[in-house]
């Protein structure tokens, strides 16, 4: 058996045909993507936690060779956050390079019913914009869509229901994913797998590879331990919860029943750190902590996941270095060395294009072009009003002047 791999990743469908349950809602969602005279320009999947919304995207853009842009809007409640990664990733800004095969972006918002709160400052007028604007499909996800604040959106998008995948369908790719990794399993084990998962077939393939660790034989008893599923939380939730846990048991607990990025979430909760903690000794201890998981993180790759609770514990350790201290406060999010790079991936995608023309003519590597060339090119166009470099590597004029005006590389 491959212990080595999260079987939720190992497993993840590849194509819509993989996409277990819901065949309704997988038709049509695949009509509205591939109809390019759609009635309307965003679709809103909904329905409980783990029944395939955020597989099914991913399966489709795989198989129909779209890229997605991934938002999570309960994370980027404000306005301004949401305008700022949506609107850019909506037209046909440098955003992305894309090879011949790729058939454009996809904007997908995800949890669009966590923009709520106080947090939410205009949230939902800046998605609903962010679709009239659109030259990009956009498709979100939600759980709940019965809350009043969703009223004016889901007027702009096409309603896709997603129901809980049925029992006997959980139990069917249980046993498939139980025959590929060498597992004898008992039917009713499975059963009671399926059943405790509520439909939820994310957190039945989880419970499946848990119950199984380092056994070839999987019986009911083995399943004795599982409880009722929880709710999945997002970024948002997660770092409130490990920032106001009142002991590191507890943080950890948030932590095991949060599906959110593990990398995102080390950047993030770094980033919030000296807001959590206001006091320099608790604050040096917080980020000895991060620092400890940040290298079992490292450890842990790709492959190496029976790690994975050290790296749990030592975050945990860092929201919770001093749980009376807590006080609630303005979470940053997302990660700031992420959006600097996202608003920076435009002016570097430039760049990289002229090197890639000086590269050509001088016959010169793309780094030497940047490093010994670039800067001496920018003096000459500086000084020349009239020069015939331009032409010769057959800059742009914009790209001329992006040379013009760019500071020191």
């Amino acid at each position: 058996m491959n212990n080595d791999l999260l079987w939720v990743e190992k497993y993840r469908p590849k194509k819509i045909s993989d996409v277990v349950g819901n065949e309704l809602a997988k038709t049509t969602f695949v009509n509205w993507l591939t109809n390019k005279r759609r009635r309307k320009k965003a679709v809103l999947l909904y329905g409980p936690a783990g029944v395939g919304k955020t597989a099914m995207v991913n399966a489709a853009s795989n198989q129909f060779n779209f890229t997605i842009i991934e938002m999570n809007a309960s994370d980027t409640r404000t306005e301004k956050a949401i305008n700022k990664v949506g609107k850019p990733a909506t037209s046909f800004v440098a955003l992305d390079t894309f090879t011949a095969n790729t058939k454009g972006n996809i904007l997908f918002l995800d949890e669009v019913d966590g923009v709520f709160g106080q947090q939410d400052r205009g949230g939902i007028k800046a998605i609903i914009n962010i679709v009239k604007e659109s030259l990009i499909p956009v498709v979100m996800a939600a759980n709940n869509t019965d809350i009043k604040k969703l009223r004016p959106l889901k007027k702009v998008c096409q309603m896709i229901r997603f129901h809980p995948v049925r029992i006997p369908l959980i139990i069917i790719t249980l046993q498939k994913i139980c025959a590929l990794e060498n597992i004898k399993a008992e039917f009713e084990a499975l059963e009671r797998i399926a059943q405790n998962s509520r439909g939820d077939m994310r957190s039945a393939i989880n419970d499946l590879q848990s119950s199984s660790e380092g056994k070839a034989v999987l019986t009911v008893q083995d399943t004795m331990f599982l409880s009722l599923r929880s709710k999945d939380i997002g970024m948002y939730e997660t770092l409130m919860g490990v920032f106001s846990a009142q002991s590191v048991g507890e943080a950890a607990m948030i932590l095991n029943r949060s599906n959110v990025n593990y990398d995102d979430f080390m950047l993030s909760i770094s980033d919030n750190l000296p807001l959590r903690y206001p006091d320099p000794e608790d604050l040096a201890k917080a980020y000895d902590f991060v620092s400890r998981a940040d290298l079992f993180r490292g450890r842990v790759g790709t492959e190496n996941w029976r790690l994975l609770k050290y790296f749990f514990n030592y975050i945990a350790e860092a929201g919770t270095v001093s749980p009376e201290s807590f006080k609630p406060f303005e979470v940053i999010f997302p990660p700031m060395r992420i959006m600097k790079l996202f608003w920076t991936k435009g002016k570097r995608t430039k760049l990289n294009n002229i090197c890639a023309k000086i590269a050509r003519n001088c016959h010169v590597s793309q780094t030497t072009a940047k490093t010994d060339i670039v800067p001496f090119l920018k003096i000459i166009l500086e000084k020349q009003k009239t020069s015939q470099i331009p032409s010769w590597l057959k800059l742009e004029p914009e790209e001329v002047d992006y040379l013009k005006a760019m500071n020191n590389i």
